[in-house]
């Protein structure tokens, strides 16, 4: 019901526009049934203009979409309506006509017994004012949120009521205040459907609000509000069919009215409480729901903070513990590799050749534990934000070389093609050089770790202010469901090929963080048993604000870089 309230406005507006319309084509063909009432008076022409007029400015003033033109338009024909009006009360002020009543038809209208002959009824005239002036506040009403044109509707329907009711209980000075002249039944009719299209158009305030009100407001006025208008009106006509009839005198009939009046509202307020008693036992009930699920929402949400916290707490302490036991590892291995060294070098005594080959294998595996624990304390150092950046103006070809050039001994010994792509012209980057260099050398020597045979390419390319690598391989590849695992901490894609090329899993995770640190991101193609490519990006410039180191080393090569082809 109330998204028919919403079409009131439209619908009132065309039905007085073809009841005016019908009137006049009634007019134009000599219809009896237009120009001849079988009870009080016909509809003027000229008010079947009018109405015409105001339904057509009513449809526009609530038309969906509105512009200066079709506001225009319908101020327009409110304002013709108006001046038909003030023109007819000034006809009856002054006691002469103008002319305008015979505007229309006129050559009918003279033989017709009404005097002044097609003068629009005084009170009828009066009504299309005050109709006229609601129809021109309604743009104003919509822009301020007024009751300017509820304010001119109002009173102008209890007139057309009235002379409604006057026709109902055959009393003929509510609806003509002359012998001669009278509001008849379809104007009555037209006034009051226009009249309450008015009240509609501006559904935000007043009358209208609270019919659409889905509360216990709306739910209260919808219900008393139809009964309050038609119910004194029956029992009015049962009252006085039965004094006709003879049924009773007038003060039976009187009390009758009474006591049927008393009764029928007693019903409808008692009906209506009941209604409101079970909505309101329903908002009571939406109420308790919406307090318990809010209770349960807000026992999730602390539970879910709690768990955050603890969460958080046992990463903190995990990376911490790492970060502790790396930095108790780092030295002894460090003592490790010193007295390795110092016996290479034979300052302790000769060393034998086989003595020679024993340290060597020492050496190697001090340094690979070492590399281990470095990137176990860039992770918990990433991990729990405390890596910090070292921004330097640096060349991206040299710093390409520089990292391709320690990964090259594991591609060769692997007999693997392994080709460095330089740019063409090389170019200044504005980063973090030992980052920089630590995620190269992280890519690169994860894509010769887990290659067997075939080939890894290292290709460079700026584009838009961004430095792209590309490090593709033709190793195991990935499976599709594990691509978005790659750069998770201690996660490895085949469990056989990790137990054989070793590693602590770690290597993509941190340099995916590095990225991200550096403003940059690292994103990864694969396919099971076809290969891998990671594609690493970063902002050839620094943030703004942030200071930057020029580096001793040339940002244009000295020499000529080529690439590295093995």
């Amino acid at each position: 019901m109330i998204g028919l309230f919403e079409q009131v406005p439209s619908i009132a507006g065309g039905a007085v526009v073809i009841l005016g319309a019908f009137v006049l084509a009634g007019w134009a063909l000599d219809l009896t049934v237009v120009t001849q009432a079988s009870r009080g008076f016909p509809m003027i022409p000229l008010a079947a203009l009018c109405f015409v007029l105001g339904g057509g400015s009513l449809i526009t003033a609530v038309r969906a979409q509105r512009s200066a033109t079709t506001e225009a338009i319908q101020q327009t024909l409110a304002a013709l309506v108006g001046t038909i009006a003030v023109i007819t009360l000034y006809e009856y002020a002054r006691g002469s006509g103008t002319g305008i009543d015979l505007l229309l038809f006129g050559d009918k209208l003279v033989d017709m017994p009404w005097n002044p002959p097609g003068r629009i009824p005084i009170n009828s005239a009066a009504t299309l004012l005050l109709f006229a002036l609601a129809l021109l506040s309604i743009p104003h009403d919509r822009r301020q949120r007024d009751l300017r044109a509820q304010m001119f509707a109002t009173p102008a329907l209890l007139v057309p009521l009235v002379a409604l009711l006057g026709y109902v209980f055959g009393v003929k000075g509510m609806y003509s205040l002359s012998y001669s002249s009278g509001m008849a039944v379809p104007t009555a009719i037209g006034h009051i459907v226009l009249g309450v299209g008015i009240l509609f158009a501006n559904r935000e305030r007043g009358v209208p609000a609270l019919l659409m009100d889905e509360g216990a407001a709306g739910l209260l006025t919808r219900r008393l509000l139809p009964a309050a208008l038609i119910a004194p009106v029956v029992l009015g006509l049962v009252r006085l069919a039965g004094e006709t009839a003879g049924f009773y005198e007038t003060e039976f009939g009187v009390s009758l009215f009474t006591v049927s009046s008393i009764v029928t509202f007693v019903v409808l307020v008692l009906w209506s409480a009941r209604a409101l008693r079970e909505s309101d036992k329903e908002r009571v009930d939406l109420l308790a729901m919406e307090k318990n699920a809010r209770a349960i929402a807000e026992k999730a949400r602390a539970e879910a903070e709690t768990a955050r916290a603890d969460a958080e707490r046992a990463n903190t302490i995990k990376t911490d513990f790492l970060a502790v036991m790396s930095h108790e590892l780092r030295t002894p291995l460090t003592a490790i590799m010193g007295y390795e060294e110092l016996l290479s070098d034979g300052i302790t005594g000769p060393v034998t050749e086989l003595q020679r080959q024993q340290l060597g294998r020492i050496n190697a595996s001090a340094r690979h534990l070492l590399g281990l624990i470095d990137e176990i304390l860039t992770f918990a150092r990433v991990d729990v934000g405390r890596e910090q950046v070292r921004w330097e103006s640096l060349s991206v070809n040299h710093t390409l070389s520089a990292a391709a050039s320690l990964i090259e001994p594991m591609a060769s010994a692997k007999k693997l093609k392994y080709t460095i792509e330089l740019l063409d012209e090389d170019q200044v980057i504005q980063t973090d050089p030992t980052k920089f260099r630590q995620m190269l050398v992280n890519l690169l020597s994860n894509g010769v770790k887990f290659t067997e045979k075939g080939e890894v390419r290292l290709t460079a390319a700026v584009r838009t202010g961004v430095l792209e690598i590309r490090i593709a391989d033709t190793g195991v590849g990935i499976d599709a469901g594990n691509i978005e695992h790659v750069f998770e901490p201690f996660w490895q894609a085949e469990q056989s090929a990790t137990r054989k090329a070793g590693g602590t899993g770690l290597g993509l995770s941190v340099t995916r963080k590095l990225a991200r640190l550096l403003g940059g991101e690292v994103t990864v193609a694969s396919r099971a048993g076809a290969g891998t490519t990671f594609l690493l990006r970063l902002p050839l410039l620094a943030p703004a604000g942030e200071t930057v180191r020029r580096r001793n080393t040339p940002t244009t090569p000295t020499e000529p870089l080529v690439s590295i082809q093995s």
